[in-house]
């Protein structure tokens, strides 16, 4: 008769058991984004902004100078047809007027982003105070095309450079609302 093995599985990092169900013998674990969560390693901004024919809503972003690198995931959604970019290595020319304070998403932790990011509405692109010429256009599209609003996501994180300025940006074809969300970790590799 053949004897039947438990297999234990341990995290090195605590030397506790792995979770196991009791009903199924299924082994429980959550996706690394979620452990991020609970570790207080992972933050969020969420907003609006009614926008004119023309206006550019701009973010800048600058990534800390250290090996924490920010694995960032974005959405916009437009009421009326709305262009969208993403830079690499922009050059501010004036810091944009507000900047913004990213929550985390463990409420119960009082870390804080090691990013620091700004937001402005200017009149067009030209009065944007922020030079795009000698940047990487990484993403762009246009969204709320057609008779319907639109959405544009981005569900696969990208790794950010480290002490790059990014650069997101909104430029309203037409009057509407534009509602954003962005939402990041802040990791160091252990390799």
């Amino acid at each position: 008769m053949t004897e039947l093995r438990k297999l234990y599985l341990y995290d090195s990092g605590t030397g506790n058991e792995i979770g196991i169900d009791n009903s199924t013998g299924s082994i429980q674990t959550i996706e690394y984004e979620h452990h991020e969560i609970h570790s207080g390693s992972h933050y969020f901004v969420n907003g609006y902004e009614d926008l004119s024919g023309g206006d550019v809503l701009q973010f800048t972003w600058q990534m800390p100078d250290t090996t924490k690198w920010i694995h960032w995931t974005w959405h916009i959604s437009t009421e009326n047809e709305t262009l969208w970019q993403v830079y690499e290595g922009a050059t501010i020319n004036n810091a944009l007027a507000n900047e913004i304070t990213p929550l985390n998403s463990n409420r119960n932790s009082s870390n804080t982003s090691g990013t620091t990011m700004r937001y402005e509405v200017h009149s067009n692109t030209s009065a944007a105070d922020t030079d795009v010429t000698p940047t990487t256009l990484m993403e762009s599209g246009i969204s709320g095309a057609r008779r319907d609003a639109g959405n544009a996501i981005r569900s696969n994180e990208i790794v950010l450079a480290q002490n790059g300025l990014y650069v997101l940006r909104a430029t309203a074809n037409v009057a509407g609302y534009v509602s954003f969300g962005m939402q990041w970790y802040e990791h160091t590799d252990k390799a």
